[in-house]
């Protein structure tokens, strides 16, 4: 499973993988297992007196998590019995946590 996530904020956001054990997507499709980072990196914060444009953060490369859960309460085509069997993921960055956009609907 590869988990890809937008949300630089996250204390489990390393590089825009996920490095958490497992995560919970909600029924609206949030991420349930987003914690607010204590300290953010120097990277992923843009200084608007610097520049002017977004900062892009160093992404790593695909980072393959055999032992990786995903607890799926969204209705999408990947939710088998609670658990996403999608090969992987991306979650982008939301209004309070991060959001599943692999969801597609049955």
């Amino acid at each position: 499973m590869d988990l890809k996530c937008k949300k630089m904020n996250c204390k489990y956001n390393d590089g825009c993988a996920c490095m958490s054990k497992g995560i919970t997507v909600l029924r609206s499709c949030e991420c349930g297992t987003f914690e607010k980072s204590k300290k953010l990196d120097e990277k992923q914060r843009q200084d608007i007196s610097r520049d002017m444009f977004e900062v892009a953060p160093e992404i790593h490369p695909f980072r393959h998590n055999r032992e990786m859960s995903i607890e799926c309460k969204a209705d999408c085509l990947f939710n088998k019995d609670g658990i996403c069997k999608s090969n992987g993921i991306s979650v982008m960055n939301g209004k309070s946590s991060g959001v599943c956009i692999t969801n597609i609907e049955p």
